[in-house]
């Protein structure tokens, strides 16, 4: 169910991409006294608006399989380095909402922050063996790992 929702929200965040940049042809001065729907509908009654449509749904189908992604980062324990966490969190706007065990739920800083991440900014830092796993968006997630890896081979020379 997670997988259809987080697919029609992208559907949704490309559609309203779509609008809003048809909006911003609508001001061309080779298209005088043309709304935004007249030019909607003249592009989607094409062949190149049947692939848009196509191009949009196969997206949105398949983002959430590759948009969002889980990372291990071995020699780190949730609790001996919940402080190096949180730092590698905080360093990309990311706070700490819930703790549920020995697992940590982070959301993104701030409502603009969310938004453009489409409210699927909750990234999961849990316990597995032989270190953390890190879940969540592709993007986030990349960032986030990388700094905690920098932040755990600092702390062997503690």
């Amino acid at each position: 169910m997670k997988y259809v929702v987080r697919s029609l929200k992208y559907l949704v965040f490309l559609c309203v991409l779509y609008v809003g940049l048809v909006w911003l042809m609508s001001f061309d001065s080779a298209t005088p006294d043309v709304g935004l729907v007249e030019l909607i509908r003249a592009q989607l009654n094409s062949e190149r608006g049947v692939w848009l449509v196509v191009a949009f749904v196969a997206l949105a189908a398949f983002y959430p399989r590759f948009g969002f992604m889980r990372r291990r980062i071995a020699g780190c324990d949730v609790a001996k380095d919940e402080i190096r966490i949180v730092n590698a969190m905080q360093t990309y706007g990311f706070k700490l909402v819930e703790r549920r065990g020995e697992e940590l739920a982070f959301r993104k800083r701030g409502f603009v922050g969310r938004l453009f991440l489409m409210f699927e900014d909750e990234i999961v830092v849990r316990r597995v063996e032989g270190g953390v796993e890190l879940a969540g968006l592709r993007r986030s997630v990349a960032r986030i790992a990388y700094q905690l890896e920098c932040y755990m081979q600092n702390s062997r020379f503690e």
